[in-house]
């Protein structure tokens, strides 16, 4: 198996509370990679990374009170250092597109909500798609509601014939059918709209 050259994170979002933001340190420091916190006056928190000797600064950029949000890119080296970005990534929800460099090739992850939600083999100027989420249980939900929508005509068209037989009481009986022929005409409509 190919060995992986570096991990670069083209694009990254992690947007963290406070106590998130002390556990991302955490996270870190408990796996023995050097971290170093740096605090400005705005309210700006970077936190540094050592990746073989190289700093790699992640800016968080506070946004309101209690909220930091990071955006940015950085190239990672180390593959222990790779998988614990990963980790974080995951944990902290995160979202971020990675390139993991082969010698001969770069697989692409697309990251939403911390889970992968895409993966793209990249060689020789072709792209070949390796995994994409499908969201089974959302589909499934969504035509089970569909189904609802189908129950709902079934149902109007229920109310419509026995509206039609109380019009033809009312008519045999010489009463007005004013009434029923206002529902009749919106169950129609309603009827079309869904149907439609």
């Amino acid at each position: 198996m190919a060995q992986r050259v570096a991990t670069e994170y083209k694009k990254l979002v992690l947007e963290l509370s406070a106590l998130q933001l002390q556990l991302f340190i955490e996270m870190f420091d408990r796996a023995e990679f050097s971290t170093q916190v740096r605090v400005f006056d705005n309210g700006e928190t970077e936190v540094v990374l050592l990746d073989k000797g190289m700093e790699l600064p992640l800016s968080f950029k506070r946004m309101g009170h209690d909220t930091y949000t990071c955006e940015g890119q950085c190239k990672i080296y180390d593959a222990k250092l790779a998988n614990q970005m990963r980790m974080a990534v995951r944990k902290f929800k995160g979202c971020g597109i990675v390139h993991r460099l082969y010698p001969t090739y770069t697989m692409v992850y697309e990251y939403a909500g911390g889970h992968v939600m895409k993966i793209v083999e990249q060689k020789d100027g072709q792209e070949r798609l390796v995994f994409e989420y499908k969201d089974t249980l959302g589909d499934m939900q969504r035509l089970f509601e569909a189904c609802g929508v189908e129950d709902a005509i079934d149902w109007t068209k229920l109310h419509i014939d026995q509206l039609l037989d109380l019009r033809n009481q009312r008519i045999t009986q010489g009463l007005s059918t004013k009434g029923v022929d206002r529902q009749l005409a919106e169950l129609s409509k309603q009827l079309f709209m869904m149907e439609a």
